[in-house]
């Protein structure tokens, strides 16, 4: 497959690139969650894929995001 990628026109990284490079992690991270099933049909039918799955996690952040400001107004973090 590599034999008809042009190369040509991409300069090579030197060290000093490299020793400016840093590593950073993905923001999104595949898992495997376990929902009762009336559950997962219900935000299937809310959006399709791969919106449903937008949905599942802007709402779960949601409730991570509200359960700290809690947590942060009581003083347990």
């Amino acid at each position: 497959m590599s034999e008809v990628i042009d190369f040509s026109d991409i300069p090579e990284q030197g060290q000093k690139f490299f020793s400016h490079a840093k590593k950073r992690q993905p923001l999104i991270q595949k898992n495997t969650v376990l929902v009762d099933r009336d559950v997962y049909e219900w935000f299937q039918a809310q959006l399709p894929e791969p919106d449903s799955s937008r949905l599942v996690s802007k709402i779960l952040r949601e409730y991570m995001e509200r359960q700290q400001a809690k947590s942060s107004v009581q003083g347990g973090g």
